[in-house]
């Protein structure tokens, strides 16, 4: 991260240094559906959204605006929520999976305005389209080992699938 490794498994370590999953089934492993809104958000972003251990609401009230997660309130339960909507509240395994085309774009557009502020963005996708068009560098795994690394103008759909069958 950053050029300096990280120690494999730490939890701890992957945190502090900023690392997060969206994982790929987001209503049974990304969010916890009977707590609200502000609290699936906090849980994912607490070293963010707390000073010396105390949670700032207004905090993640400001997040959740930043995200325009429509909810009827905060403390409305996430499971309530649209699968569009769930998407944002985690904070990437196939992270426009069953979304509709609206929140599929607004998803896209806030991850362009979080990687311009700066914000290293871990996309995990089926879609080729959506790894070429979101993607500065695409690394491909197979068996937990990197078999391709592609960066810039390599990122085309032919250069992945090139990678992926080995050739």
């Amino acid at each position: 991260m950053a050029g300096a490794p990280l120690r494999r498994r730490s939890i701890p370590g992957a945190i502090r240094a900023g690392v997060s999953l969206l994982p790929e089934n987001r209503t049974t492993e990304g969010i916890i559906p009977s707590l609200s809104v502000r609290d699936n958000i906090a849980l994912a972003a607490l070293p963010r959204l707390s000073r010396f251990g105390v949670l700032s609401t207004a905090r993640v009230d400001t997040f959740m605006r930043r995200l325009q997660i429509k909810a009827t309130s905060p403390q409305q339960k996430a499971g309530e929520l649209s699968g569009g909507n769930q998407q944002k509240v985690l904070l990437l395994d196939e992270p426009t999976r069953g979304i509709d085309v609206g929140a599929k774009a607004e998803l896209h557009d806030l991850l362009d305005e979080l990687a311009v502020n700066g914000l290293a963005i871990l996309l995990i996708s089926s879609d080729l389209e959506e790894l070429v068009n979101g993607c500065d560098r695409v690394v491909v795994l197979r068996a937990g080992a990197v078999i391709a690394e592609l960066a810039g103008r390599e990122v085309t759909e032919e250069r992945i699938l090139s990678a992926m069958s080995g050739s």
